[in-house]
């Protein structure tokens, strides 16, 4: 329910609760006037018979019942009846007087001056009639003392019109559906002006800006507090679109150092690997040197001259391989590339072909367990590999004395870190451990820190592992860091299958 509507109800509610409450007591002021002018009406007809009979207060005697017909005829409606003093000796109740009758005509009786020091006892509803009472009194001489009561004359008619009619509860009905009509039109219009349609302008911006449209501007057309709400509403979209710049200028200089530092340790890392290749590559030169010599001095010999000649065909296909595959490293781009599925089981025996020689200078032992019909990760190869290298290095570089070196992958069922509560999920798991020096648990959040570095005057950059963690955490997983039984750690990469 709209805002305006709800206004409208609630306003409707309470100026109807309210007309309710005035008619109620407009009705009864309506009662209580019919009341009062019914009082003047009776007082001055009773006041006019009473002067009329006691006039003739001398010879004073009950006038009949013709008599009294004749005379309420003429009295507009009202019924007189007129009851000698005597009649208070015989309470019994006739014909024409009540029991109520014949009791006030008693007290009136006994106390003469009832009527005028207590109104209210000699006029009332009795009934269903409605009634009005004075004593017929002697003329007296003097006015000192009580007057004397010849009898009583009482006035009556049908109450029925001191009651509410039908008519009244229509005009009252009727006066309460009109104001209610009209204050709920007029207020409607007012509500659905002054506050819907800025609202729903306001909701109109709160839309547009969730969809990421921060130029939606509102007009402030008025002074109060809708207004004010479309002034924030202003301010809030401009702060928000200077923050989205000032994030977006931020992420583009986050990434362009991204990869610059990505850049940097591919370098650093290429020039490792290619100071060891020029190692490597040395014994197959010097091979083919020696076969070329032995070539020269038995070139009369045919068979050694084809098998030096063999020899040498197999060393140049040997550094080939070598430089082909410190080329393919190179060649790789380094930032944000389109994923593909990647295999991690035929891109860990690929990237330990290629620093086998490093290994082997090291004197490290190598061991890969990998894991049978190991699901495919969504990524990038070439970074995922960049990821390996890293790890693998820095597991040999912590053995200075050689030493035993293992990958293994498998599939993990477990929840996200921070997310203990949410459900399991599957991960691919590359998993790197050493039996090297190991990483202390006082600095194992601190590895992954850019420049943070154990091999101060080691050749160390301190960008390896954070390069890693980054590139791990565009994949949408993480690394552990464990201690390894026997001495070493565990570095376990987490990718989601």
């Amino acid at each position: 329910m709209k805002v305006a509507t709800r206004i409208t109800v609630a306003t409707a509610v309470v100026v109807m609760l309210a007309s309710a409450i005035y008619a109620v007591f407009d009705l009864r002021g309506r009662t209580a006037e019919r009341h009062d002018n019914l009082d003047r009406e009776a007082r001055a007809v009773a006041y006019t018979l009473r002067a009329s009979f006691e006039a003739n207060a001398s010879a004073f005697r009950a006038p009949s019942d013709a008599q009294l017909e004749l005379v309420s005829a003429r009295t507009g409606g009202w019924r007189v009846t007129v009851l000698p003093r005597e009649r208070a000796l015989d309470p019994s109740p006739g014909s024409n007087a009540s029991a109520a009758q014949l009791q006030l005509l008693q007290t009136m009786t006994d106390l003469p001056m009832l009527c005028s020091t207590s109104p209210g006892t000699c006029a009332g509803v009795r009934g269903t009639s409605y009634f009005y009472a004075l004593p017929l009194r002697a003329q007296q001489a003097s006015t000192d003392g009580p007057p004397t009561i010849l009898g009583m004359l009482e006035i009556s008619r049908s109450a029925e019109v001191l009651s509410v009619t039908s008519g009244d509860l229509v005009d009252a009905l009727s006066l309460i559906v009109l104001i209610v009509l009209v204050t709920t039109v007029v207020v409607g219009l007012l509500a659905s002006r002054l506050v819907s349609r800025p609202i729903t302008k306001l909701l109109s911006g709160i839309d547009d800006v969730a969809k990421g449209d921060l130029s939606h501007v509102l007009l402030s057309e008025r002074d109060d507090e809708i207004g004010q709400i479309a002034t924030r509403f202003n301010d809030m979209t401009f702060s928000l679109r200077e923050s989205r710049g000032e994030t977006q200028r931020q992420n583009e200089a986050k990434l362009a150092l991204e990869q610059r530092l990505g850049q940097t340790e591919k370098l650093a890392t290429i020039g490792q690997l290619a100071a060891e290749i020029a190692h490597e590559v040395g014994t197959p030169l010097n091979v083919i040197a020696g076969r070329a010599r032995s070539i020269q001095k038995k070139s009369h010999d045919v068979e050694a001259v084809e098998k030096n000649a063999l020899i040498v065909a197999e060393q140049t296909a040997r550094i080939t391989r070598i430089i082909q595959r410190l080329l393919d490293f190179t060649r790789r781009k380094v930032g944000a590339t389109g994923k593909a599925e990647v295999n991690l089981n035929e891109l860990s025996l690929m990237t330990m072909e290629l620093l086998s020689a490093q290994f082997s200078s090291a004197k490290v032992k190598t061991r890969l367990d990998r894991a049978e019909g190991l699901p495919r990760v969504a990524g990038d190869q070439d970074r995922l590999q960049q990821v390996m290298i890293n790890l693998l290095l820095n597991a040999a570089q912590s053995m200075p004395d050689g030493g035993s070196l293992a990958v293994e992958t498998s599939v993990v069922r477990r929840t996200r870190p921070g997310l203990e509560d949410g459900p399991e999920q599957s991960f691919v798991s590359f998993a790197v451990s050493d039996k090297g020096v190991g990483v202390p648990e006082a600095i194992r959040d601190k590895v992954f820190d850019p420049f943070y570095t154990t091999k101060e005057g080691q050749g160390g950059t301190g960008l390896g592992l954070a390069v890693c963690s980054g590139i791990v955490k565009e994949h949408d997983g993480w690394i552990d860091i464990e201690s390894n039984i026997g001495g070493g750690t565990v570095f376990r990469v987490y990718l989601p299958t």
